[in-house]
């Protein structure tokens, strides 16, 4: 066996430093972005015990939680803290299981708000490189997408946990499938859909695109050919998505003996037969910040995914649901987030049988 030389005299070897595990790294941003929750829902049990207090009494060498547990509680404006940007990171990952939409977020361009309202995001310009002689003109071409801005959106969702699935040993992995079953499916639901931007809300990806026309018979590989060759003018060689219904993610995996050239993500919001492809670099995302999050065991609901906002007051909406009658808390999330394709030619879909 040949053993390594040894160091030369008077020189010590160097030490090769340790790199950290980027998925180490986002499962403790998680896991501290749960605590917060559960510290903050704490908090609407027992008034007398402050979250901040019963983080530090409960997980005392969680050195993120602070910070992460004041942004979950109000708005913040450090831009500059790396806990807050690993904490939104993390989330994405965490949705990924139940989110078509974080994946497709985590992989496209993602930007920050900071201090900023809206963003502005240059349009896609492809623009023709040629060679050119000494003294002549360098050709350019007009670009096909024009910019698009990405202003401040919050998406909200309200969950509920019992007072003693807060306090029970196995809080942080129930609380976590909690956030994530509530926030996953609403995310794909409003980033997949059809519906124009408004004061509440981001444009749906498929907003205002027509889908592709098929010729009769057509299959689901045809489908997939006729998306991914859509978008190839702008994806270049550059990565591809495409996002398909459970009954679709199935039968890709039958048909195709290999894997795909490309990443398939399963959606149970998309109706069957869907198909979407989407161009990657063209698909851009900003967010302020981990969820900011309320607690109550005072509150009365309407527990419908579409809630009438005018309850109370003699109005009756069905069914209502109290907090205070049920022993239960409910946490509210407010997620500012926006998103936009910044060309449109980066998204086609269909529907196929």
């Amino acid at each position: 066996m040949r053993s390594l030389p040894a160091p030369a005299a008077g020189r010590r070897p160097v030490p090769v430093p340790l790199r950290p595990d980027p998925s180490a790294i986002e499962d403790g941003a998680m896991r501290s972005l749960v605590r917060s929750a559960i510290a903050i829902g704490i908090n609407a049990t027992d008034v007398s015990t402050l979250p901040g207090e019963f983080a530090r009494r409960t997980w005392p060498s969680d050195r993120e939680l602070p910070l992460i547990l004041r942004a979950a509680i109000a708005p913040t404006t450090t831009d500059s803290a790396p806990a807050l940007t690993v904490a939104v990171q993390a989330l994405l990952c965490a949705l990924v299981p139940q989110s078509a939409g974080a994946d497709l977020l985590r992989r496209g361009l993602s930007l920050e708000f900071g201090s900023a309202a809206d963003i502005l995001v240059p349009g896609l310009s492809l623009p023709t490189a040629d060679f050119v002689g000494e003294g002549q003109a360098i050709p350019t071409s007009e670009a096909a997408g024009s910019d698009v801005w990405l202003s401040q959106h919050k998406l909200a969702v309200i969950c509920s946990a019992t007072s003693e699935m807060l306090r029970s040993p196995n809080a942080e992995e129930l609380i976590r499938q909690v956030l994530v079953e509530a926030v996953g499916p609403a995310l794909d639901r409003a980033l997949l859909d059809t519906n124009p931007a408004s004061d509440e809300r981001p444009a749906g990806l498929r907003h205002d695109i027509a889908p592709l026309s098929l010729p009769p018979g057509a299959n689901l590989v045809d489908a997939l050919v006729a998306v991914v060759e859509s978008i190839s003018q702008v994806a270049g060689n550059g990565q591809v998505a495409v996002i398909v219904a459970p009954k679709q993610s199935v039968a890709i995996n039958l048909l195709l003996p290999r894997q795909p050239p490309f990443a398939v993500f399963t959606s149970a919001t998309l109706a069957p037969g869907v198909v979407v492809g989407v161009a990657l670099n063209a698909l851009v995302s900003a967010i302020a910040g981990p969820p900011q999050i309320d607690a109550s065991t005072q509150a009365v609901v309407h527990e419908q995914t579409a809630p009438r906002a005018d309850i109370g007051g003699g109005v009756m909406a069905r069914p209502l649901r109290s907090y205070f009658q049920g022993d239960t808390v409910g946490l509210k999330l407010r997620w500012p987030i926006s998103w936009a394709l910044r060309d449109p030619r980066a998204l086609a879909w269909t529907t196929v049988a």
